[in-house]
């Protein structure tokens, strides 16, 4: 019943951990750390049972004793905020420095949680919010080795504050030493601490987490992996599987929905999961073929979903993935899930944006005399295709090529598309000449049927359509070497 829904946080936890496709202070242990703290094995055992939402990654291949290097991306982000340090204020400045850090993160086994959150009227416009209250946690296993997260914390802390504004202080919390930072020019919620816990290294956002985390480990809270549904769904997965991701469906709904006037309750409605209490995803490899199961307790039932099937052996599908790649086959009716995705990122709009992003959306079809579900989506096929090849060369981890299938009549869909997809590029020509200034991004079609978008120099996502997929890559040039490569199985002509 909840199967929209969980097809769409499936492809998002694939997006999530595609990168398997894409391939200071002292020693803050003291004498007297709790006995359970050190034995712990896993990040979940540090997170409390009560979260919200939590992700736990590891790498796709083991990271061993040595210290991981780091990886082309987070080099790249490094160059650019040094050659664009004038050009850049201090919050792109931060984004940036985060994203390298997160980059760090994702190099070990990790689990990221949001605890809590709250907002609030801005007052701006009607239905416009702020951020209130917010309570992150990232737990990284560093092996008790700390000094490397500790420099990276060190340097984003030296680079954005200031003695006159920030404080800095050292407390305990069952035993274990950390520190927290606050600033005078930020919210009180937006408390920043750190420290070692055992062989994992704990940041937070937010008032007094850090301590509910050592509370955690020291076994005065419930941990997530010792939450008994959690504890009984994981035991039916393979052995320590990629990613896995838990998500606290009604909890949710309750914490956000008396401050979002019930968008959280219409997101999840309108992928028809509205009845699910919380939901419990894996995803992992065997051998090239990624899985994605999830289970979803609904009613005090639990209820088992497999997404993406390693043991698919549908030749046509098969045929689309090249030998050497990893891969993963959905099965995700496009037909019904697109609507649905739309529906669902428009509910956390205002009651206002939906109605006035709804008309444009008929006006559009009209103007064009189509109807993107009758001559489009009606006609898609049940499997989506995802694998690593053309890899990119700094195995950024959205960069996979994608193939919806074309289930019937394909001249009639690639018209149909090839008509949105022009009606787009004229509206952003047209947008761009109206205010007389250049869009960041363009919309562009090739004398051989490759459409993509331009971001200023930069060719970035660009697709196709054949006669039997919707074809996708991360650049023209990509697409164009997997076409050549794929040739009749696609339905190229």
């Amino acid at each position: 019943m909840a199967r929209a829904f969980a097809a769409w946080c499936c492809s998002m936890w694939l997006a999530c951990g595609a990168a398997a496709l894409a391939h200071g202070a002292d020693d803050q242990t003291p004498a007297t750390a709790p006995a359970k703290t050190r034995a712990a094995a896993n990040p979940l055992e540090l997170i409390p049972a009560d979260v919200l939402l939590c992700w736990r990654g590891r790498p796709a291949e083991p990271a061993g004793d040595a210290p991981p290097k780091a990886n082309a991306l987070e080099v790249l982000l490094a160059a650019g905020s040094r050659i664009f340090a004038e050009q850049l204020d201090a919050k792109a400045r931060l984004t940036i420095d985060l994203f390298g850090a997160l980059g760090h993160v994702f190099r070990r086994p990790f689990a990221i949680a949001l605890l809590d959150a709250r907002a609030v009227p801005t007052g701006k416009r009607p239905g416009s919010r702020r951020v209130d209250d917010l309570k992150v946690i990232v737990v990284v296993d560093v092996g008790g080795e700390a000094e490397p997260m500790l420099k990276i914390v060190q340097r984003i802390v030296n680079a954005h504050t200031d003695a006159a504004h920030a404080t800095l202080r050292i407390a305990r919390a069952a035993g274990w030493r950390y520190q927290e930072l606050s600033d005078k020019r930020l919210p009180d919620w937006s408390r920043f601490a750190w420290g070692r816990l055992g062989r994992f290294f704990v940041v937070t956002v937010g008032r007094d987490v850090w301590p509910q985390v050592a509370e955690t480990a020291a076994g005065r809270r419930a941990s997530l992996l010792h939450d008994g549904w959690v504890r009984a769904v994981r035991t039916s997965y393979a052995p320590d599987p990629l990613i896995e991701v838990y998500v606290a469906v009604q909890r949710i709904r309750q914490r956000l929905d008396p401050f979002v006037d019930g968008r959280a309750t219409a997101f999840f409605k309108a992928f028809g999961a509205e009845r699910i209490d919380r939901s419990h995803w894996v995803l992992g490899f065997r051998g090239r073929a990624l899985y994605c199961v999830a289970h979803h307790q609904i009613g005090g039932k639990t209820v088992r979903r497999l997404y993406a099937d390693p043991d698919n052996r549908l030749p046509r599908l098969l045929a689309t993935v090249p030998d050497s790649a990893r891969y993963a086959i959905y099965h995700l009716p496009m037909r019904q899930f697109l609507p649905r995705l739309i529906s669902g990122l428009y509910a956390t709009r205002s009651p206002a944006e939906r109605a006035l992003a709804w008309r444009r959306w008929q006006q559009v079809q009209q103007e064009l005399g189509l109807d993107a579900q009758r001559d489009a989506l009606d006609f898609l096929g049940d499997y989506i295709v995802l694998h690593n090849d053309p890899p990119h060369p700094l195995r950024m981890p959205l960069a996979f090529t994608t193939l919806i299938e074309i289930r019937e009549q394909p001249d009639r869909v690639r018209q149909t598309l090839e008509t949105l997809c022009k009606a787009w590029q004229q509206a952003l020509e047209k947008d761009a000449r109206e205010k007389r200034i250049k869009n960041p991004a363009r919309v562009y079609r090739d004398e051989d049927g490759i459409w993509f978008v331009q971001f200023g120099p930069v060719a970035g996502v660009a697709w196709t359509f054949t006669d039997r997929y919707i074809v996708t890559s991360w650049s023209p040039q990509a697409l164009r070497e997997y076409l050549a490569k794929a040739g009749p199985a696609i339905g190229r002509r």
